[in-house]
């Protein structure tokens, strides 16, 4: 039987809450998506999950788990700049604190950051109202 982008967006759903929860890295979480999106039918889909636990259902409905504030991609982007900038700023403190040099570290790379870190929450802000918006009234 052939499966609907419904189906497959539930599928995203329930890998998004397992890399979240540590179960798969990014890197699988990446590789199950292109085997999502590229899957017809049921099948192709059942082995996508068949490694993960089944998420327990309360209350007649699958169990979903609030989003973070900030989503895992943005700490993974963002945690090799803090720790670099601190290691950084170290060493401007221990060869005496002259000229601030590290601000051409943590500029330039915090603003490469900054731009696809704002574009992504924005999306997936708008996504998440759109998905909330469809929960809430779905078609007919």
């Amino acid at each position: 039987m052939r499966a609907s982008d419904k189906d497959r967006e539930q599928i995203v759903d329930r890998l998004r809450v397992a890399m979240d929860e540590g179960r798969i890295t990014l890197h699988e979480f990446d590789s199950r998506l292109q085997q999502v999106y590229s899957a017809k039918t049921y099948g192709e889909l059942e082995p996508v999950l068949s490694d993960l636990p089944v998420q327990r259902a309360s209350s007649g409905r699958v169990a979903k788990r609030e989003p973070s504030s900030v989503p895992v991609w943005v700490k993974i982007m963002w945690t090799p700049w803090v720790f670099v900038n601190l290691l950084v700023l170290v060493i401007w403190l221990a060869t005496g604190a002259g000229y601030f040099w590290p601000i051409w570290v943590e500029a330039p790379w915090g603003l490469a950051l900054l731009i696809p870190t704002t574009i992504g929450i924005i999306t997936q802000r708008d996504a998440n109202r759109r998905r909330a918006e469809r929960e809430q009234h779905p078609p007919q």
